[in-house]
């Protein structure tokens, strides 16, 4: 099987003469190999996150970078005998400039309906890209890595530390973090926690801050937690919090009600967590959940 990854990749559409804004239009790339017009897409390398390869491939094809947004669809067909799928993310375009090069030699910018003329079996994902808000904002809801047993700890449970794998899963984290621009790094009042995002956030060049809304405590409640979540998306800046086993199942679950995203487990595994998007009424569109990555 291959395995690949690409984007929807937009950008605000501005009219040329007055420069107003005209919604948004998508890119469309073009493959001399095979004479077609598609989404940006390619293979992954060995051992690299879907997620990773997709924003990698689209730089690599157009030129642009990107902010990684939603996931959008899977899709899956044959290519010289061998199964082809390929996953995709709603991107929107940062930066950059096109240069034709081996795999793409022309794109186009076009509104999603003029675009879709253009593709074949991309089509559906666009469609699921025009089925919910395009803007939104992204929130890592991260639940910490692993940290040994509670019952084998004998000091303050706040100051148990991550363990080996769990150190393991917080380099990783930052490596596949980045891809979704987040503007700040902020943890429950735990060691566990803290040290999950501090290899992300000193990466990023942030601080981590400390927010007491996602400690698992007594004094904590989910509806404070999914609040907390909806003021930080309504400011517009992708970001990455890390709370509690305890607290996120249903922080999730109450971001997801009176929404038309249905999310099958609201849990996660230590050193998971939710990519929720939120348009920007604060209301969820999109809740994807990632395993750990170690």
């Amino acid at each position: 099987m291959i395995e690949a990854a690409g984007g929807v990749v937009w950008r605000p559409a501005i009219e040329a003469d007055e420069g107003r804004p005209m919604g948004i239009e998508v890119v469309v790339v073009h493959r001399p190999r095979y004479d077609d017009w598609s989404l940006p897409k390619g293979k992954l390398l060995a051992g690299e996150p879907p997620v990773v390869g997709a924003a990698r491939e689209v730089e690599e094809e157009t030129g642009y970078t990107t902010q990684v947004q939603r996931w959008l669809a899977k899709t899956a067909y044959r290519v010289d005998g061998s199964r082809k799928v390929v996953d995709y993310w709603a991107m929107r375009c940062v930066g950059g400039e096109f240069a034709a090069n081996d795999e793409v030699d022309a794109i186009r910018w076009l509104p999603a309906d003029a675009a879709a003329t253009f593709l074949d079996r991309d089509r559906r994902v666009l469609r699921a890209f025009c089925s919910r808000p395009v803007e939104t904002t992204t929130v890592l809801l991260v639940r910490h890595a692993r940290a040994g047993s509670r019952r084998h700890w004998t000091g303050d449970d706040a100051l148990r530390p991550l363990d080996e794998t769990g150190r393991h899963q917080a380099a990783a984290l930052a490596k596949v973090l980045p891809v979704f621009r987040p503007a700040r790094v902020i943890s429950a009042d735990r060691v566990r926690c803290v040290d999950t995002v501090r290899p992300l956030a000193t990466r990023l060049g942030l601080d981590v801050e400390i927010d007491r809304a996602f400690d698992e405590a007594v004094d904590t409640d989910a509806k404070q937690a999914a609040g907390r979540l909806r003021s930080l998306a309504v400011a517009g800046q992708p970001v990455v919090v890390c709370s509690q086993g305890g607290l996120i199942p249903e922080t999730v679950a109450l971001l997801a009600r009176k929404s038309a995203v249905k999310p099958a487990s609201p849990a996660a595994a230590k050193g998971g967590g939710w990519a929720l998007s939120l348009d920007q009424s604060g209301r969820l569109v999109g809740a994807d959940y990632s395993p750990p990555p170690v």
